[in-house]
């Protein structure tokens, strides 16, 4: 697609949304559940999964997207297969741990899927997961610090949760929301808890609770006092968004995401980026788009 036709989608866009996102070229397959970070100024996505003729795919491909040329690349290597890890950026350089190949969970702890973290100061330290993705009575409450060797930290105070979402502010990891499990009803909940650990300290700290209940939501740092939350699934698949006020423990509402998913967000020199997606059941996008950071703190 040339640059002019993205820049007529760019302005519909931006009519239909009320939102400066700005539309760019599609993942190389629709994915969702992926690693996503940034290195060396590319945006990169690792493994995933999405579905086809009601068959879900785990994926093993890496992808990474120039913002300077507006191009995608995939690695011609086959790469491990892995979703629903846990992401660890540090500066311009990542890691991920834990996550599912479709078969079992990879090596990590037990309940290293769908979980939350972050790299800290003491080092990376995940929350929460389960051990299987279709397990939603497994989620778990244990916080662990993870690297050379392996050591248990203060259990998260709320109820066991996976899919929540997870941001590093300074020297606390934020989790918001997530989904738990009703023992009674035997279903999965959402819920609207936010806590904050301190990983110096090794304790965790109650925040002002979600506006609205949501699993699947997804989070980014915009500076040091502010994080960006959106998407998700509430009794449906949202485009909704609030921005967290870390020094006011408050919330805004804030620009829509350009679609309704369970999104990846990546904040790279200057711009946020959402990245495909679970856009509904058995179902993931290839969209991609990107907005300045300054537009998300107005």
């Amino acid at each position: 697609m040339t640059k002019r036709v993205f820049s007529v989608v760019a302005s519909l866009v931006c009519a239909t949304h009320g939102a400066d996102w700005e539309p760019l070229p599609p993942l190389p397959e629709p994915n969702g559940g992926f690693v996503c970070g940034h290195e060396k100024g590319q945006i990169i996505v690792m493994g995933g999964s999405n579905w086809q003729n009601e068959k879900k795919n785990w994926l093993e491909k890496r992808h990474s997207f120039d913002p300077v040329k507006m191009k995608w690349h995939t690695d011609p290597k086959v790469h491990a297969k892995v979703a629903y890890a846990v992401l660890f950026q540090y500066k311009d350089h990542f890691t991920s741990m834990g996550g599912f190949d479709g078969n079992r969970a990879r090596f990590v702890r037990q309940h290293g899927v769908l979980a939350s973290g972050g790299q800290m100061a003491v080092g990376p330290v995940m929350v929460g997961g389960t051990d299987n993705p279709a397990n939603v009575a497994g989620v778990s409450k244990e916080t662990w610090m993870i690297g050379k060797g392996q050591r248990r930290l203060a259990d998260y105070p709320g109820k066991p949760f996976s899919v929540a979402a997870y941001a590093v502010v300074g020297d606390e990891l934020f989790v918001f929301g997530g989904m738990t499990y009703d023992a009674h009803t035997k279903l999965p909940v959402n819920t609207d808890a936010a806590f904050a650990f301190a990983s110096a300290k090794n304790t965790w700290r109650q925040l002002r609770l979600l506006p609205r209940m949501n699993r699947g939501l997804a989070a980014v740092t915009l500076d040091d006092g502010h994080i960006y939350l959106a998407g998700g699934y509430e009794n449906d698949f949202t485009a909704d968004a609030v921005i967290y006020a870390v020094k006011a423990d408050s919330y805004r509402k804030a620009k829509s995401l350009p679609y309704a998913a369970m999104v990846s967000l990546v904040k790279l020199d200057g711009f946020v980026y959402c990245l495909g997606g679970e856009d509904k059941k058995q179902s993931r996008t290839d969209k991609c788009f990107r907005i300045p950071v300054a537009d998300l703190l107005k």
